[in-house]
């Protein structure tokens, strides 16, 4: 990598491994003393010049959307059936059009986390028993599953990696929506399931400028989606609002998901709110803590929540995600 110093035009290059290796954000020029910003440098026109960056990228992320992530168009006629008047027979006969979908709702339906082991014998008794809300999350976990269970090679995940996190922080949003407003949940837990799905689409952009993306995290120590910005001129968030407008989703979901990491740029919106503590509480459940920021104090604030509360959601989660993962995934 090249750098050269501000004040007295002195070029230096430094080998990628000594720059991996590096923790301060200067270096000290030897001819004149002047303190260098070498995370600068690591961003620089020449390195930034073949790449799509901010508009341009975001122009052409929105272009490819229904290639990169096709929502199933069943779900989304589900979704509107049942926030609609449509009747459980309706949606039985909807979901009945792809017997693959009917067959894993039927079994993530009869899995211990709903407590109905071997009861549920149809779509319309799910619907009846489980109810419109419970049974539209099953919907979505398992229209999603494979989308988010794959390797993401760019962002350094496995295969279902994002799967296990997406529905760790949707099944938390779902307990704290239902915690604050005594609903089913649905609406956050959808969104804490989405909340990540820009990763998917901008997976191969980061993966293509993998190298700029290394060394500047390790020379700033920047979370993702701050460094993201730096080098798309856009972030996971950005995109997940993208993919929620191609949708047709509300847009307060919409904007939860666009700003799940900075909920105080979102003009108070408390679904933000909630998808950046479930955030929180599923590194804790999964036993992320290495990198688990501090409890977000502006969200327990917003959401008129205790940090014993938190706790107490947390160890729930816990046991919902470890009966659920296994029979969606």
């Amino acid at each position: 990598m090249k750098i050269q110093c501000p004040a007295c035009a002195k070029a230096y290059r430094i080998k990628d491994e000594i720059v991996h290796k590096v923790h301060n954000k200067t270096a000290k020029c030897t001819q004149c003393g002047q303190l260098i910003p070498i995370a600068h440098f690591i961003l620089d026109k020449e390195a930034l010049a073949p790449f799509a960056t901010g508009e341009a990228l975001r122009q052409e992320v929105v272009g490819n959307l229904k290639k990169l992530y096709p929502m199933p168009h069943i779900l989304l006629k589900a979704r509107k059936l049942l926030a609609g008047d449509g009747n459980f027979d309706e949606l039985g006969s909807l979901l009945n059009t792809d017997p693959a979908l009917a067959s894993r709702v039927l079994k993530v339906a009869n899995s211990a986390y709903y407590g109905m082991s071997g009861k549920v014998s149809s779509l319309h008794m799910a619907a009846t028993v489980l109810g419109s809300g419970t049974l539209m999350q099953i919907l979505l976990l398992v229209g999603n599953a494979k989308a988010l269970g794959q390797s993401l090679n760019g962002y350094g995940l496995g295969s279902g990696e994002l799967w296990r996190h997406s529905l760790a922080v949707a099944v938390c949003s779902g307990l704290i929506e239902k915690k604050l407003h005594a609903s089913d949940g649905e609406e956050a837990f959808f969104a804490g399931l989405m909340h990540d799905s820009g990763k998917i689409i901008l997976d191969s952009y980061v993966l293509e400028r993998k190298p700029l993306f290394t060394r500047y995290e390790a020379l700033t120590r920047e979370p993702l989606y701050a460094v993201e910005k730096k080098i798309l001129g856009l972030t996971h968030g950005d995109i997940g609002f993208e993919l929620c407008r191609k949708w047709n989703l509300p847009d307060h979901m919409a904007t939860a998901i666009r700003d799940h990491h900075t909920p105080g740029a979102s003009g108070g919106n408390k679904l933000a709110y909630v998808i950046q503590l479930a955030n929180h509480m599923a590194d804790r459940a999964l036993g992320s803590t290495a990198k688990t920021p501090p409890l977000p104090s502006d969200a327990l604030t917003c959401l008129h929540m205790t940090a014993t509360e938190v706790e107490g959601l947390i160890t729930e989660a816990l046991t919902a995600v470890e009966t659920m993962e296994e029979d969606t995934y």
